[in-house]
This record gives C-alpha cells, sequence and structure tokens, in this order.
C-alpha cells in the first residue's frame, strides 16, 4: 500500500466533504447542483483509488463504472427538473390566484 495513495484517499475525502457542506449550505440550487456533480465525480475516483489501495480492483472498477453512469445522469436530471419548475413559477402562468393574472389577461389583449 503507496502511502501516496492514501494521501490521495485522504485528499480526497476531505473534498467530498466541503461539496457536501456546499451541497448543504449552497445559496441556489444550481449551486447545489454543482456540488453534487463534484461529489459524484470525487466518488467515482475515491473508488477507483480505494480499489488499488485495497488490492480489489476489478470489484471497485465494477461499482465506479455504475456510480458514473448514475452521476453522469443525475444532474442533467436534475437541472431539468429545476429549469422546469423555474417555468411553472415565472410570471405568466395562467393562474387566476397570481398577483400579476390582470396584466398577463392585459397583455394578451394587446398582442391580439
Amino acid at each position: 500500500m503507496s502511502p501516496f495513495l492514501v494521501a490521495c484517499v485522504v485528499v480526497l475525502s476531505f473534498t467530498i466533504a466541503a461539496a457536501l457542506y456546499r451541497v448543504w449550505a449552497g445559496p441556489t440550487v444550481f449551486d447545489r447542483l454543482v456540488s453534487v456533480a463534484l461529489v459524484s465525480v470525487n466518488g467515482v475516483v475515491l473508488l477507483v483509488l480505494l480499489g488499488v489501495v485495497l488490492e480489489r480492483p476489478e470489484l471497485f472498477f465494477d461499482i465506479a463504472l455504475g456510480f458514473a453512469l448514475l452521476a453522469f445522469l443525475l444532474p442533467i436530471a436534475l437541472g431539468r427538473y429545476f429549469e422546469r419548475g423555474s417555468e411553472d413559477r415565472a410570471v405568466g402562468t395562467g393562474d387566476p390566484e397570481h398577483p400579476d393574472h390582470d396584466h398577463d389577461q392585459q397583455h394578451e389583449e394587446d398582442l391580439a
């Protein structure tokens, strides 16, 4: 077991901890989303390093590959979800109880 690999595992663990703090305390949803992507990528690298350190690469590499596929899709899916959610909450949703509903109707009449 190489001391360099062990040091890399420790540094990656601290990086994941810092990114998890940003996920928890991020000021915006998109800061949290970027932090989740960072945790995912660092998790894949950590799994590969653990496979090398523990001399079981065949097990850890397969797990890392599956996790990498999920890590690739997660930010895309969450980004689309939050983007669609922000459009639903935007002005002009047609909700009669929305404060700008009268303004929306006036704008539609002007366009007609």
